[in-house]
């Protein structure tokens, strides 16, 4: 049953990335300029870990065999697989409106805004509905066999950000959000103090 932690876990890195989203968007609002590149990177980490490792864990692996253990859960996996789809064209919006606002300037600003906040309630929401009726099903219901398979197959998975290996490739993006956020996840403008 280690994917149920890995699962919490990735929820919970997702969790710092959705509330440096919020941290930045209010950054703006108070007349901060944007940060363009802080933005890239989040996206580009949302991208290339939540919609290309961790939903397509859940789609393949441990849905399937829920399902097959729990056939009362039906309903509740097809949502939850719904919102893995949904999630993704949230994803493409926000980013189509993060282009717009950075190429066309402030006018576009207030639908930036919306898509952001739209996404980041919208993934905090489906990871509280998997912790609280998904994860404890699969608990209840899923053998020693299911759980190997399913453990093998989140083991695999390595946070670019958060993850044991420090990957290269996020290392500025990090750095830079350390500086810029507030506490707890950050440092803010109190360390130039």
């Amino acid at each position: 049953m280690r994917a149920i932690s890995i699962i919490k876990s990735e929820h919970k890195n997702l969790g710092a990335v959705l509330y440096s989203l919020d941290k930045l968007i209010e950054e703006i609002d108070d007349g901060k300029q944007p940060d363009f590149c802080i933005f890239h990177g989040l996206f580009t980490y949302i991208d290339r870990f939540l919609d290309r490792y961790h939903h397509p864990k859940e789609n393949h692996y441990l849905f399937p065999k829920l399902l097959a253990r729990a056939p009362e859960t039906e309903s509740l996996i097809r949502e939850l697989g719904q919102q893995h789809t949904e999630g993704e064209i949230l994803f493409v919006e926000m980013l189509k409106a993060l282009s717009a606002y950075e190429f066309s300037g402030d006018s576009d600003y207030p639908h930036f805004r919306e898509s952001v906040t739209r996404y980041t309630e919208f993934e905090r929401n489906h990871a509280q509905k998997e912790e609280e009726e998904l994860l404890p099903r699969a608990r209840e219901a899923l053998e020693t066999s299911d759980w190997e398979e399913i453990d093998a197959a989140f083991d695999e998975n390595e946070d670019p950000i958060f993850g044991n290996k420090w990957n290269d490739e996020f290392s500025d993006l990090l750095n830079k959000l350390i500086s810029r956020l507030p506490a707890p996840l950050g440092l803010g403008d109190d360390w130039k103090k």
